[in-house]
């Protein structure tokens, strides 16, 4: 995505898309647009209310709608203003119809902003937030895009809190939940007691950490160290796509796993630039069965039996058939990219998994 938003970008996300005026530019994040509502336009409103970009359907306007702050706040729960906040490509799969979510909702869950409140309503029945007392107004936080509970067997058996049974997403929730500010294009949102919240270090901007409690989060799970190859080397690896995701997997490769070559297939060369900048072998993807194959020679000139690692950052199913190819046997395949109804793997058997001895995640 281009910044600031383009001409056609606004068409399809209505007039509630506004430039950033915080505009510093970053090479990870000037692909990432604030969707936050004018500056100007907020100002002129009343204190206490927030404004949001609420999402109604495919092909309608979004609509900035006033949302009265809350009077109080229960046990745990932060009242922050946002600052800044990047589109995910879930919110672009839900503005096309990709993604199915329930409406109207505010969209957004990505994003920076500043405590202006703190929840201490003891006879609201919640909890404290665990290590709340290290927090304060004021504070510029960003925060888990999913609240849970901590107490269900998703949340402490199975250490799975974002399958939590009373899972809240935000970005993915409906205006009627709750006070309504569940996203994070909205002049303020009100993160909930069971959300993991993390002050921000002065030295990093806040157009660079927006992204970090997804994008980066994603591919810090997908690429645990824990989860690489267990047996044999772990110095290889292939990054399908270079958009946000790839570009993160790349620097992760490379700067924390250490890994001697990754290489970052992509059909965009200014993305393919940065990649290059991040550590990445680049190659540029056309189209084409010859060109695949010169691609697997390319590959397997450097590593003859195949990559160690091979992860999807592109959302395309047609992807798949070629990260296997590539990788060695006990290889390990990481799934990021692909969070949509339109992701059947026809084109992977189980021989060929089972064959080849691969981990998929």
């Amino acid at each position: 995505l281009p910044h600031p938003p383009t001409a056609a970008m606004r068409r399809v996300l209505g007039p509630a898309v506004g430039r950033c005026a915080r505009c510093r530019a970053d090479s990870i994040t000037a692909s990432a647009p604030c969707m936050l509502p004018r500056a100007s336009w907020v100002q002129r409103r009343n204190a206490a209310k927030a404004v949001a970009s609420v999402f109604h359907g495919i092909g309608q306007p979004f609509e900035l709608r006033e949302i009265p702050l809350p009077d109080r706040l229960a046990e745990g729960e932060l009242l922050v203003r946002m600052e800044v906040a990047s589109i995910c490509g879930s919110d672009l799969h839900t503005v096309s119809g990709k993604r199915q979510e329930p409406l109207p909702l505010v969209l957004g869950h990505e994003g920076v902003g500043v405590i202006e409140r703190i929840g201490s309503d003891i006879f609201s029945g919640g909890r404290p937030r665990h290590y709340g007392w290290k927090l304060q107004e004021g504070d510029r936080v960003t925060f888990s895009v999913a609240d849970s509970c901590g107490t269900c067997p998703e949340c402490t058996l199975h250490k799975l809190p974002q399958k939590c049974v009373s899972l809240m997403k935000y970005g993915h929730t409906k205006v009627s939940d709750g006070t309504g500010l569940n996203g994070t294009y909205a002049s303020h949102i009100l993160l909930r007691r069971g959300t993991h919240v993390v002050k921000l270090p002065d030295g990093l901007s806040s157009r660079v950490c927006a992204p970090a409690n997804c994008a980066l989060a994603t591919v810090v799970n997908s690429l645990d160290l824990a989860r690489m190859p267990r047996y044999g080397s772990n110095k290889s690896a292939v990054v399908q796509g270079a958009g946000l995701l790839g570009i993160y997997a790349v620097a992760w490769l490379k700067q924390r796993v250490g890994m001697q070559s990754v290489f970052c297939l992509d059909v965009s060369p200014q993305r393919l630039k940065t990649a290059e900048r991040f550590g990445a072998i680049p190659l540029l993807v056309t189209g084409g069965e010859e060109e695949c194959l010169e691609r697997a020679r390319f590959i397997r000139e450097h590593c003859p039996r195949g990559v160690d690692v091979a992860v999807e950052m592109t959302g395309a199913k047609h992807v798949i058939s070629e990260g296997v190819q590539l990788l060695r046997n006990g290889g390990h395949y990481a799934f990021a990219g692909m969070v949509h109804p339109d992701s059947q793997l026809s084109s992977l058997t189980g021989e060929t998994i089972i064959r080849k001895c691969l981990t998929i995640r």
